[in-house]
């Protein structure tokens, strides 16, 4: 170990392009992902559910029960005060309401009160005629009028009605231009104050028929109209019952016979509708502090965090704190705390009214709306997440097509079992499949043939072709992590011919047919704005997606057979490889039951990069070789298991860490990638072979060892050594399933539910591991047996 010398490269180098760093742009967008995604912890949650609690006891004991009664009587009071204020500030000078209310009728008249018997009488004229009606509307008929001497409003069937203003009414109609827009709008509204409170009559004693609110003269007037007045609510016309809601008998308490108790008339009056105003605003009491409560932790908590992480000694570095991360608002984790605030309120008093049998009346719709709004913010967090989802997963796709290395030197030693040029592409070698890749998608446009637009089809994928072949010469020196590196495209001969001087009768070229067989075009590699300007993976060859239009798998797999003129391998040695792969993914069709379809169609994702090979190549190391280095851990033993694998150090001549670091292929990944620590998610890298693609890496392996490892060559020693790999891969698996297991006892709410979501994609893995292992054991086995 004293001769041991270890050369420490550092990772990239500065050789990868942004454009084409693929593990750094997945680390930024799981990063979005996360400052998108809830970050509440168990002591949020208890102070959510906490506020949630206290907020409905405080609506249950001291808001109660919903009383528009109660609201009425208290506006009704309001308004009688108004009203008299309003006559003194103009010179009356009593204080009662009666004479307030007849002076302000005497002082301020309107020319279509003379139409009160032709505009429904007097229980109904102030609903009837639009010029009673403080909105808008009302205004403007009240001008009309100043202009027209006609007044507008409905009769009593609803229909709209124009009548002439009555003689003696002319006297309120302005003589010029200044005194109309002074009687159709001054005097107009004072006239309505003075209706508010009822007629001299009887405002201060029962209340009198007051004038409608703006809900009421909105329903109202929109009645009138003809697409209105066709809609009934029980055989009734809306107007109608517009009608009953003004006059009170709707609202009405009934006797048994359902006759209208004589004095229990409610009237929607202007001062209903303020009542109104007033119990929504008591149902808002409770539902305000709640939502103080719940943002008011959220800052002291997060204040106090980072006070704890800056330390600041003066106001000066104060400054250092991170106030985005303190403010409560627009964060997804207070989104969050307030979603489970204002559901845990909303339940507690809807079970209240349920249980106490009031039921409507006794229900927080205040609370209700928020509760709705929550969930809205909510949702919206988890679109954002899931946009930004859609990129990673084109990026997850591009990088499973793109092979990587950061040096185009072969294993010289992998152990005395597992020698040269297993599993290991040189650069050259990943040239030679980039073409082939090429020339495989050229074949598929020229024997495009679909039903409708078989000449548009063609042009997109030629777009497609373009596009992909150009990121792949603009990205190959980042993907070998050798910025002298260059991509070359070669014409058919040139291919053949450089085939042929890397002797194609050994294995890394039938890895590379496996690996072109399988592989998939027509994969979205760029992102394009939505109609809301959110970034989403191109749409541009949606076309390509529909059934017939894609590629045609057949077509793919004939070409590759028909493509070489020389023996390099059997005949119809590609349709060997693809029944051989389609059998051992319905081998493993147990644990991909709703999968399995979506795996044989496509096969984007089964091609494993080494743009992953690359940064888990030292994983993949020392679990091939760290038992060598007995004593060593960390950054030392991959080190030395790097150094080991690239033919020794590099002070004896070896190709050093460099060397180590290669293209892993053919499902030879999965040997090394530690995943029962990726499961765990003690090893992030490792922790992208998630069940999908451990399954496919899986089948890609069964695959190697069956037809080129044991068929062709008859290597009974390096397949056995395949399996003792794999072998151990699943234990370790197992292994972090059982950890997983104890700690998710230990947890509650989202941490748990997450953990338990790895913990079920944990056994799916070890399942399809399983079923494989036995596999691989048994091909092993029958083909010792058959040799014999």
């Amino acid at each position: 170990m004293d001769n041991l010398h270890v050369e420490l490269q550092e990772y990239h180098n500065g050789m990868i392009k942004p454009d084409y760093d693929f593990d750094k742009i997945i680390y930024d967008l799981n990063t979005d992902m996360s400052l998108l995604s809830s970050q509440a912890d168990k002591y949020d949650y208890l102070i959510s559910i906490g506020s949630g609690v206290l907020s409905s006891m405080l609506d249950i004991m001291w808001v109660g029960e919903f009383s528009l009664e109660r609201g009425r009587d208290i506006a009704s009071e309001e308004v009688d005060n108004f009203v008299i204020k309003t006559a003194n500030l103009l010179g009356h000078e009593s204080d009662d309401l009666q004479s307030s209310v007849r002076f302000l009728e005497n002082k301020f008249p309107i020319p279509s009160d003379g139409n009160t018997p032709e505009l429904g009488g007097s229980l109904q004229h102030h609903l009837r005629d639009f010029a009673h009606h403080p909105t808008i509307v009302g205004l403007m008929f009240s001008l009309l009028t100043q202009f027209t001497h006609r007044s507008y409003g409905t009769d009593t069937m609803g229909n709209f009605k124009v009548v002439k203003v009555t003689e003696a009414s002319k006297a309120y109609i302005g003589k010029d231009m200044s005194s109309k827009l002074f009687n159709g709008t001054i005097t107009w509204f004072f006239h309505l104050v003075s209706d508010m409170a009822g007629s001299s009559s009887t405002a201060g004693l029962s209340g009198g028929t007051g004038i409608p609110g703006p809900l009421l003269s909105l329903a109202k007037e929109l009645s009138a109209l003809p697409f209105f007045r066709k809609l009934r609510e029980s055989d009734k016309s809306i107007s109608k019952f517009v009608s009953k809601l003004f006059n009170g008998t709707l609202l009405a308490k009934r006797d048994g016979e359902n006759k209208i108790i004589k004095g229990t008339e409610l009237r929607f009056d202007i001062r209903g509708e303020l009542g109104l105003g007033l119990e929504i605003g008591r149902q808002a009491t409770p539902v305000v502090a709640n939502e103080c409560m719940v943002r008011s932790f959220y800052f002291i908590r997060r204040l106090a965090i980072e006070i704890q992480e800056n330390e600041p000694r003066s106001v000066d570095e104060l400054k250092q704190i991170s106030w985005d991360k303190v403010v409560p608002h627009n964060d997804p984790t207070i989104t969050r705390m307030l979603t489970i605030a204002t559901g845990v309120f909303s339940t507690i008093d809807i079970g209240e009214a349920i249980v106490t049998q009031k039921h409507w009346i006794s229900v927080n719709y205040i609370g209700i709306g928020r509760f709705a709004v929550a969930i809205g913010e909510d949702v919206t967090w988890g679109l954002k997440v899931r946009k930004i989802t859609k990129i990673k997963q084109m990026y997850e796709d591009i990088q499973k097509n793109t092979f990587e290395k950061t040096d185009d030197t072969l294993y010289k030693k992998i152990s005395a079992d597992m020698t040269n040029e297993k599993f290991g592409l040189t650069a050259e070698h990943t040239e030679i499949l980039y073409n082939l890749q090429y020339y495989k998608i050229r074949n598929d446009i020229r024997q495009t043939r679909t039903p409708f637009k078989t000449q548009d089809v063609k042009v997109l994928k030629h777009e497609w072709l373009k596009e992909w072949k150009n990121y792949i010469t603009e990205g190959f020196s980042s993907f070998l992590q050798d910025k002298e590196a260059e991509m070359h495209w070669y014409t058919e001969r040139e291919l053949l011919s450089a085939i042929e001087l890397n002797e194609p009768n050994k294995i890394w070229f039938r890895l590379v047919l496996l690996e072109a067989m399988m592989f998939e075009p027509y994969f979205p590699m760029s992102v394009e704005k939505n109609k809301k300007g959110s970034d989403i993976p191109t749409r541009k060859y949606k076309l390509l997606k529909k059934k017939g239009n894609g590629y045609n798998e057949s077509t793919g797999d004939d070409y590759l057979d028909s493509f070489f003129s020389e023996v390099y391998y059997p005949e119809d040695y590609i349709r060997r490889l693809r029944k051989s792969y389609n059998s051992v993914i319905r081998e493993l069709n147990e644990v991909l039951k709703t999968l399995i379809k979506s795996l044989s169609i496509t096969a984007v994702i089964t091609i494993l990069s080494v743009a992953t090979a690359g940064a888990l190549a030292p994983s993949i190391a020392v679990a091939l070789v760290g038992s060598n280095f007995a004593g060593l851990n960390g950054a030392a033993l991959t080190a030395a298991s790097l150094a080991y694998l690239g033919g020794g150090a590099v002070a004896a001549g070896g190709a050093g860490m460099a060397g180590g670091t290669i293209a892993v292929v053919g499902g030879g990944a999965v040997l090394g990638l530690g995943i029962g620590a990726g499961i765990g998610g003690t090893v992030g890298a490792a922790g992208l072979l998630d069940k999908r693609h451990t399954i496919i890496q899986s089948a890609k392996l069964l695959v190697s060892v069956r037809e080129i490892f044991l068929t062709d060559e008859h290597d009974t020693e390096y397949s056995n050594t395949v399996y003792q790999q794999y072998l151990q891969q699943l234990l370790e698996l197992k292994k972090s399933i059982v950890e997983l297991r104890l700690k998710a006892d230990n947890l509650t709410g989202d941490e748990k539910q997450e953990l338990q979501k790895r913990l079920k994609n944990a056994e799916d893995t070890a399942k399809a591991m399983s079923i494989a292992k036995d596999n691989l054991k048994k091909y092993i086995t029958t083909f010792e047996a058959e040799t014999l």
